[in-house]
């Protein structure tokens, strides 16, 4: 049961330490008649996540405990790629924001 403590515990975590950045950075670069919007946009993408979460546990039911984490490592290293390619361009569009 340790392990489910754990793994509430981290996600928690990790929630708690991504939302306040997350919400800086809508505020500090959306333009400022839009910041409001913005602020949603974000919450609709966590709103997002909890829905389609069901669906991504119920295609996981047929498979072996190891292809289930496989899968998700797969996931997140081709997301994280995804996010490092991106890096430049945020960069170039963050020019000037403080």
């Amino acid at each position: 049961m340790i392990w489910l403590l754990l793994a509430f515990f981290f996600h928690t975590t990790g929630e708690l330490c991504l939302s306040p950045v997350g919400l800086s950075t809508v505020t500090r670069l959306s333009p400022v008649r839009l910041v409001g919007m913005f602020m949603g946009v974000w919450f609709l993408s966590s709103a997002l996540g909890n829905v389609l979460a069901p669906w991504v546990a119920g295609s996981a039911e047929g498979l072996d405990f190891d292809d289930v984490f496989t899968r998700i490592a797969v996931i997140t290293a081709t997301s994280a790629g995804v996010l490092l390619l991106l890096v430049p361009l945020l960069k170039r569009m963050m020019h000037g924001v403080k």
